[in-house]
């Protein structure tokens, strides 16, 4: 190919020759200097945050999952919701799954969001984690199309035939996950809602209950205190309702507190009665993290209730 630069000197001829030629051409007449720059290079995203220590058991919640990422593999898209209470672990039952059971199906790309970090005055950004996802995967933000129904189906055109895991936690209704679903893949949802409209689509359900007495001591047991053994155990345990967030929570304030033990924290749950049941869709179902993080204010010192009464005051959902 060729052109004849009228404009600068007559009969200027430039010409590109010698086969097939892949990537950018410049024709002028004159270069002082050029330079290409390489396209950037892509890694498939693996965003899945990683697994704590402490995770315990689980074992026919990860057979399930993995039975159901292995019939994703080749056959479309396979959704699982994955609902249970508030700090049951259901996000740490999917980063371990993937860790452990679940990375080798989904060599393509690993993405995830927290639809609670991107929640704002209720609503979700869901073209903002599209175009986040799509430049994970190569796509710049530049060359996206600017609307939540374009982003969508572009996310499908660039994942399909692709072996792709998605995952999206805290979940509250089903349109907001809809659009995040890719081409070919697994989509995994978590929420403390059933999402029935989601299983009228076909997804699969898993029910996280809170773990066994025998499972949760195993938690305390790892813990860097004292007395991690014994009937304090099992009754810390009792009133944390086996909610591995809680037990957590417990957990951590021993740690700032090392002179204290197991009796300790039991006593300082006192207050709060006995347990959650462990029917949690029920609405009299006591919220076992609220007591906990009550106990855990009351150790606090006066201006840091004060600062944390406020905050929960001022109007809205977040605050910088």
């Amino acid at each position: 190919m060729g052109g004849d630069d009228a404009g600068v000197g007559a009969g200027v001829w430039n010409s590109v020759s010698g086969g097939t030629v892949f990537g950018a051409v410049v024709q002028a007449q004159r270069i002082d200097s050029l330079n290409v720059e390489a396209p950037p290079q892509v890694w498939p995203p693996r965003q899945l945050p990683p697994p704590l220590p402490g995770f315990v058991n689980r074992t026919k919640e990860r057979r399930t999952l993995r039975e159901l990422a292995e019939a994703a593999v080749g056959q479309g898209v396979r959704t699982v919701v994955v609902t249970g209470l508030g700090g049951v672990g259901k996000t740490q039952l999917i980063a371990h799954c993937v860790r452990s059971d679940l990375g080798a199906f989904f060599p393509d790309g690993q993405v995830y969001v927290d639809l609670a970090d991107v929640r704002r005055d209720g609503a979700v950004d869901v073209a903002g984690v599209l175009g986040d996802w799509l430049h994970a995967f190569g796509v710049p933000y530049g060359h996206q199309p600017a609307g939540l129904g374009g982003r969508a189906d572009l996310f499908r055109t660039v994942t399909s035939g692709k072996r792709v895991l998605v995952v999206v936690d805290n979940v509250r209704q089903a349109p907001e996950i809809r659009a995040l679903t890719p081409g070919d893949g697994l989509l995994v949802a978590t929420s403390r809602t059933m999402l029935p409209a989601l299983r009228m689509d076909g997804a699969v359900q898993l029910v996280v209950d809170p773990l066994d007495e025998r499972e949760a001591i195993g938690i305390v047991r790892g813990w860097p205190v004292a007395q991690s053994e014994g009937p304090a155990a099992a009754e810390l345990v009792r009133r944390c309702g086996g909610l591995p967030l809680a037990l957590r929570a417990v957990g951590e304030w021993l740690v700032e507190r090392p002179q204290l033990g197991l009796d300790d924290a039991v006593r300082s749950l006192a207050p709060f009665g006995g347990a959650a049941g462990r029917g949690w869709a029920d609405e009299g179902t006591v919220d076992v993290m609220e007591q906990v993080f009550d106990s855990v204010l009351r150790q606090m010192p006066d201006h840091t209730r004060a600062l944390y009464r406020f905050l929960g005051a001022l109007p809205g959902t977040t605050f910088p």
